[in-house]
Formats: structure tokens, sequence, C-alpha cells
């Protein structure tokens, strides 16, 4: 098994890990809330946590203007994803079936398309009200099943997934 360490990774950028923070002698001069006032090669800093979530480990920061996004990676995290553990949590779709009796009103997706979870499929009106139908979770549509302007019934097969 390996040594783990917390890495942050900079999305589109690099990698860095605590050794290396440390190691570049980066101090914090002063913190109130979500601002900071950062030291590095006698030049200071201002930055700001935009947005941070804690489920995902997720972070927006702000540093003199320019915007990052940060994941952070501790040791469980990498032993988990070394295990396979985390593969096996991915949500596998097959298909996304009408929650309830409505009318098709738009289609975002086309056959062939790959979609992220949370991505928006389609809405549907039911109740005169409208509900955005989002993905599950990651896949590539197989089959589009209705069009817009169709009635559906509950649990009807909307959107089949490869």
């Amino acid at each position: 098994m390996s040594n783990f360490i917390t890495t942050y990774e900079m999305e589109n950028l690099f990698s860095v890990t605590d050794t290396m923070l440390t190691d570049a002698d980066i101090k914090i001069i002063s913190r109130s809330g979500d601002t900071l006032r950062l030291m590095y090669n006698n030049k200071a800093f201002d930055a700001r946590i935009k947005h941070f979530n804690y489920e995902t480990k997720e972070a927006k920061i702000n540093v003199n203007g320019f915007d990052f996004k940060i994941k952070i990676k501790e040791p469980l995290d990498h032993l988990i994803n070394e295990l396979g553990f985390l593969s096996a949590n991915k949500h596998s779709v097959k298909e996304v079936k009408s929650p309830m009796p409505g009318l098709v009103v738009n289609i975002f997706v086309e056959v062939g398309q790959e979609v992220s979870e949370g991505e928006k499929l389609l809405t549907l009106e039911a109740m005169k009200m409208e509900n955005i139908l989002k993905s599950p979770g990651s896949g590539t549509i197989k089959s589009i099943r209705i069009q817009k302007g169709n009635s559906v019934d509950k649990n009807q097969i909307l959107i089949d997934f490869e």
C-alpha cells in the first residue's frame, strides 16, 4: 500500500501537497471569515473562499482577482480510490422513467449524446407546472422514446442509456 498525502488539485493547472505548501513558505498573515491575506516570496496576496462543498471537498477561491477551482484529496480519499470503492459508488443509469403523468414540453438531449449526472434531459408539464427531469447518473443516450408534445404516463420509459 502506498503512502498517501493530502493533495490540492487546481483545475486544469497543477496539484500541490501539504509538504510543497510548507516548503514554499506560504504564510497566512490574517484571516477574517472567508477572506485571507497571504504572504509568498515577500509579496502579499488577497484570497477569498467563494464556495466550499464539504461533501465533495471542492472549493472555488479567488486570489487577486483570479478564480480557481480546487479539489482536496486527503489520504483516506486516495485509499478509497486505490481500493476501487469510488468506481462502485458511481450511479449506473439504464433508463429514465416519467415520475408522473404529463406532457413533454422540451427535450434537451439527443441520441448519442454523453450526459453527466444532474444534466437536464427534458421538461415535463404536470398539473400546470413544468418539471425538469435530470440525469440520475453519467452515460450515453441510446434512445429517446418520446417526442416534444407527447403525453406520458407515470413510470413510462422516456430515455434509454447505453
